[in-house]
């Protein structure tokens, strides 16, 4: 994949593999200053779980005060379940090109393991 933005007719950005969306995103990360390369393994990915707890917390208190299905207040078209929910994939996706996770095909795995799994996983109710 080239170093620049993968943009189709129109600039928007579609089609794109897992794969692909997780190098874009990532390449993006760090065009804006997102990422030290000089940051260990370990301490990235304390930073890492950090960003993914805030995203999962700004996500909870948008259903804690009833706003979930509101404009999240910035000038994007997005509801907060949808910004948050995003968020949280690009912060995924991000962490899994930094730290040289194909992501791809590591949900592909998992979720073939999860076909064979039982019901609610033997029974855990969360």
């Amino acid at each position: 994949m080239k170093n620049e933005t993968l943009e189709t007719e129109g600039g928007g950005m579609f089609g794109l593999s897992i794969a692909q969306w997780s190098q874009e995103v990532h390449r993006l990360a760090k065009e804006k200053g997102w990422h030290d390369d000089r940051q260990s393994e370990d301490a990235y990915v304390e930073r890492m779980c950090n960003n993914f707890h805030d995203e999962v917390c700004e996500l909870h208190e948008a259903w804690r005060n009833n706003e979930l299905h509101e404009q999240c207040g910035k000038p994007i078209d997005l509801t907060c379940l949808e910004e948050e929910l995003a968020d949280i994939v690009i912060r995924v996706f991000d962490s899994a090109a930094r730290l040289g996770v194909d992501i791809e095909r590591a949900i592909e795995i998992k979720h073939s393991h999860n076909l064979i799994r039982p019901k609610r996983h033997g029974g855990k109710r969360s």
